[in-house]
């Protein structure tokens, strides 16, 4: 005979031998006590993954308890200013001075936000407590493997031979060199040993190079830089970045022309630099005091394909050099397209006539 049972089980207290859909008088206060203290004072906080709703009630939250699990990035907490000291400067040109300072570059001590990561950025400067330059970088950016150890520590990561203990941040000073004139930054321009150098956070994003097609070194194999001014600095910065940093990534490329314009020989700034950058890859560089179109026409040994071309423009912020630099980018790409439409006019074999019988 097939009968109705009723099951029972061991529950929470007041809730023993006591049949499944009953509840016990216990649980109905127990439920009245949570539902008055969810009645209670609550409060909104702002966090990263939007607003959340705190009972101030609750001790089991307790007092900011969401900032616990808050994602914190690295020296975000750290000084965005930060002593350096003068190394040296030498004069590469009647009008630029090459200044090179010694400054922090450790992540645990620079929020990555304020760090320098790529070519094109700008260093802010202070001498003396004085007012804030912001000058052209010649450096290239700082490795990452300069940070090894100081990543290693903001991961939380320990060696064998350490014990969980607080430690002070680790501080890595490296050199960075700037180019500047006297005008623009007369502090930096003349400064010396025995002055107080500052070094603040980097300005601007730098060259876009990892969305640019440049980046295909294989799809794009010849690349061509017109330079002129205080580019020379940026272009000085590109060319010497290290692998694990955005860089052209030279030793890959079949051909890399460098065409440097100045107002005459004495204004070539770096020129000691220009046997170093040749070594590190197939890179030529060719100086005119007149045009980028001149430079360009007396390079015999170029040979390239517009599809596979690709041009990099640092002026300075010179747009009579950039509007001459574009200029030629647009002859070459048409001067290419009439060679090959000549060769194949060339290679076109006429028809023979039938005569009528």
């Amino acid at each position: 005979m097939l009968g109705h049972s009723t099951h029972r089980c061991l529950g929470r207290t007041g809730q023993r031998n006591q049949a499944f859909g009953t509840v016990s008088t216990s649980s109905r206060r127990v439920k009245c006590s949570r539902s008055a203290r969810r009645a209670g004072r609550t409060s909104t906080v702002a966090v990263r993954a939007g607003p959340v709703e705190i009972d101030e009630d609750d001790l089991i939250q307790g007092k900011d308890r969401h900032k616990w699990y808050e994602a914190k990035f690295c020296a975000e907490d750290q000084p965005e200013w930060n002593i350096g000291r003068f190394v040296t400067s030498r004069q590469v040109s009647p009008e630029f001075r090459a200044v090179t300072v010694e400054c922090e570059a450790s992540r645990e001590r620079i929020p990555l936000r304020a760090a320098f990561k790529t070519a094109g950025q700008r260093a802010s400067l202070r001498i003396n407590q004085g007012v804030e330059r912001i000058c052209t970088v010649a450096s290239a950016p700082f490795p990452e493997s300069i940070n090894y150890e100081p990543l290693f520590k903001v991961r939380g990561d320990l060696f064998a031979h350490e014990i969980k203990a607080v430690r002070e941040p680790i501080s890595v000073k490296t050199e960075l060199t700037v180019l500047v004139t006297r005008k623009e930054a007369p502090e930096v321009y003349n400064a010396g040993p025995d002055d107080v150098v500052e070094v603040g956070p980097f300005v601007g994003t730098g060259m876009d190079l990892r969305s640019s097609p440049l980046m295909a070194m294989y799809a794009c194999p010849t690349v061509v830089m017109f330079v002129s001014g205080r580019g020379i600095a940026t272009c000085m910065s590109l060319l010497e970045s290290t692998s694990d940093v955005p860089n052209l990534s030279l030793e890959f490329r079949k051909d890399v022309r460098v065409y440097y314009k100045a107002a005459n020989a004495a204004s070539l700034a770096f020129k000691d630099r220009f046997e170093e950058w040749e070594k590190l890859g197939p890179i030529k560089v060719l100086t005119t005091t007149t045009s980028f179109q001149d430079a360009f026409d007396d390079d015999d040994s170029l040979t390239y394909d517009p599809e596979t071309t690709g041009a990099v423009i640092i002026v300075g912020g010179d747009e009579e050099a950039e509007r001459e630099a574009l200029e030629v980018c647009r002859y070459g790409r048409e001067a290419e397209g009439r060679r090959r439409a000549k060769g194949r006019e060339k290679k076109k074999i006429p028809q023979r006539r039938r005569r009528r019988r």
